[in-house]
């Protein structure tokens, strides 16, 4: 079974539960304040923001959107996104919540699909120029599930503008710490704790070494590939069931990543002004049974632009 297929088969199942809980909302709050607060930092002129260079027209795609938390996180800020999940059950859950906030489809709306299929790497159904030119690409926590990082960025980096920026988060290597049985952070236990994933048979053309920066964090948690398969019933992925958790496992490449290690993937992609940093704090998180305070970093990096035009 392909990876991206084992991605598909993991989020159907897990889209009814995936971030309804409590702890959940706070990660993407957490994730949303972060990234709203560093709409300069970005390096692209927004909507709607009050400053003399806002864009009137500003595009996202987001990719491996999941339930929306890239799309939520910078809506006020654009006038239209598309987004792309690999998962039918992840796409539903989606347009059902931008349909209940009163979004239109013509504003918002999202489509099954992949992009990174080496066999395939220009998919019929995203050749139209609604496809092309975004300002913005996102990608929440998907990452560590994408089977050669390099490729993945660069796929992105073509559906951008010049002078267009890609954003992504994802887990740092080496920033969990266990959590007792109330949620209290346990004194010693900084490590690798969510997932323990190597040598799992798939590729690693991601151009990027762990532990190169001291720090060592997994990745259990994936915002990015859902929807929900008639052939599968949806679960609750933060309960300790060993077939969910094989499905989990074997929808992970690489478990986290290193700041230098995202700085190099970005760079070999082809971006400028790549920069990675981490959560003030760690988040809380559950995966199954287990309980864990989680590191986050995010990162962003930038098409050159054409010569000869304008920086923005």
């Amino acid at each position: 079974m392909s990876l991206a297929e084992l991605n598909r088969k993991y989020f159907d199942t897990i889209s009814d539960s995936y971030d309804t809980k409590p702890w959940f909302a706070a990660v993407n709050t957490q994730v949303a304040d972060e990234l709203r607060s560093r709409l300069n930092w970005i390096g692209i002129p927004f909507a709607n923001t009050g400053s003399s260079a806002d864009g009137s027209e500003v595009r996202l795609l987001d990719y491996a959107c999941g339930t929306g938390l890239m799309t939520r996180t910078f809506g006020p800020y654009v006038t239209r996104t598309l987004g792309i999940d690999i998962s039918p059950n992840m796409v539903s859950t989606f347009q059902s919540r931008a349909a209940s906030a009163g979004l239109p489809r013509s504003t918002v709306d999202a489509v099954v699909g992949d992009l990174f299929d080496k066999a395939n790497p220009q998919p019929a159904e995203f050749a139209g120029k609604e496809w092309w030119d975004f300002d913005l690409a996102t990608v929440g926590f998907g990452f560590h599930h994408f089977e050669d990082v390099v490729h993945a960025a660069t796929q992105l980096k073509e559906r951008l503008r010049p002078g267009g920026a890609l954003v992504i988060n994802d887990f740092l290597e080496g920033g969990d710490v266990l959590a007792d049985e109330h949620g209290r952070p346990v004194e010693g236990s900084q490590g690798n704790h969510a997932v323990h994933k190597h040598g799992h048979g798939h590729s690693h053309s991601h151009g990027h070494k762990h532990g190169d920066d001291g720090t060592h964090h997994d990745s259990l948690d994936h915002a990015h590939k859902h929807q929900h398969n008639p052939d599968s019933a949806s679960q609750d992925f933060t309960k300790h069931d060993p077939e969910l958790r094989k499905k989990m496992m074997d929808s992970i490449v690489v478990p986290h990543f290193t700041m230098d290690g995202v700085k190099q993937f970005f760079t070999d992609a082809g971006f400028v002004d790549v920069d990675v940093v981490t959560l003030k704090e760690r988040s809380y998180m559950e995966f199954g049974g287990k309980k864990l305070w989680r590191t986050i970093l995010i990162a962003k990096g930038r098409r050159p632009e054409v010569a000869g035009k304008s920086e923005l």
